[in-house]
């Protein structure tokens, strides 16, 4: 063979995957590597790579290989456990999740690629095959379980069988449920949902629900948006539904109205403040790990907010974010259990 193929980098494994993560990040800057702050590489994950930029604040799990020859994966990036990205240019967006046993791999050609947009999230047991190149979108949600394939031979294509070499596109806020399969050259366009145990042989326009085997359109101009009066119930509800999270695991939530919203004080564990308002309103400065929660407010508002002290500023409407705390951590993963996902300002 001319072509010298390693399925698993056993002695880079053995030589740099089990070093402790401090000295393997050494490691790795001094093969000429990017490596951001606060970055953790836990025991037998590698990275190999000729151009390899990691930014502020990654994780990669235990016994995870991410090779290519461009790797740039962005800030606050996590990649679960057991996982393999295994292409030639892999791009990996802010605050995106790649969850455990995640296979992304196969047939190689010079264009193969794995591109991933900010936020979105790749559930455990999918494989990816990206003999040509994967684009998933800002936002987009993959279920466990799917199979989304560059490339479909076997029987030979000189006798007229069909041999299928294709990328796949998947634009903003995709959402395909477990067990989806993709074909090649299929594009799925902005905010369509595919129903689970799919196979999907064609483009799905953008705002669209569909579902089968092949599946169909049944759906379109989905979905339908809700008026103010019915988003502040859900954010209501959604509240209602965090404090007695946190009142399952052991903290008392008081909560005191406050015109166009309210207070809750928060104490446990750890301590914080909840401060929620779909109006205009004019509070002293905040104190400690403190959360502003606005139903709507511009970009600058929210910065504005955040110079006052607030630990963390949300605004729903955008969704935007900027800072970060333990309450307002907690806060932003209790919201993206209802697919809602906050754009960093900061």
């Amino acid at each position: 063979m001319l072509v010298k193929k390693i399925r698993i980098p056993v002695l880079h494994i053995l030589l740099i995957g089990f070093l402790p993560g401090f000295l393997k990040k050494l490691v790795y800057r001094m093969k000429g590597y990017m490596i951001g702050k606060n970055v953790g590489l836990s025991l037998g994950s590698v990275l190999i790579g000729k151009n390899v930029r990691i930014a502020d604040s990654v994780k990669i799990g235990f016994f995870t290989i991410v090779r290519g020859r461009e790797i740039k994966i962005d800030r606050f990036v996590k990649i679960g456990s057991m996982t393999v990205i295994d292409t030639e240019r892999i791009e990996i967006g802010e605050d995106a999740r790649i969850n455990e046993q995640v296979y992304v791999g196969g047939m190689k050609t010079p264009s193969s690629a794995l591109i991933v947009g900010k936020r979105a999230i790749i559930m455990q047991l999918t494989y990816i095959n990206p003999t040509l190149p994967v684009e998933i979108g800002d936002d987009t949600g993959i279920g466990g379980h799917c199979l989304l394939f560059t490339h479909g031979s076997w029987s030979s294509k000189l006798e007229g069988y069909p041999v299928t070499f294709a990328p796949i596109k998947l634009g903003n806020k995709v959402w395909l449920p477990w067990r989806v399969f993709v074909l090649p050259g299929v594009t799925i366009g902005d905010g369509s949902v595919i129903g689970a145990n799919s196979l999907v042989t064609a483009d799905i326009p953008s705002n669209s629900l569909a579902a089968g085997s092949p599946a169909k359109i049944l759906k379109t101009n989905f979905p339908t948006p809700p008026d103010v009066q019915s988003k502040r119930d859900m954010v209501d509800g959604i509240l209602k539904e965090f404090m007695d999270y946190l009142g399952y695991f052991g903290y008392s939530c008081s909560v005191e109205q406050k015109g166009a919203g309210y207070n809750a004080i928060l104490k446990g564990e750890k301590n914080g403040t909840l401060i929620y308002r779909h109006g205009a309103f004019s509070d002293a400065v905040p104190q400690g790990d403190t959360v502003l929660i606005l139903f709507k407010a511009t970009a600058d508002d929210v910065r504005s907010f955040y110079k006052q002290g607030y630990s963390t500023v949300l605004s729903l409407d955008s969704p935007v974010r900027v800072g970060s705390s333990d309450t307002g951590e907690e806060v932003i993963s209790f919201f993206s259990r209802y697919g809602v996902r906050f754009a960093r300002l900061d």
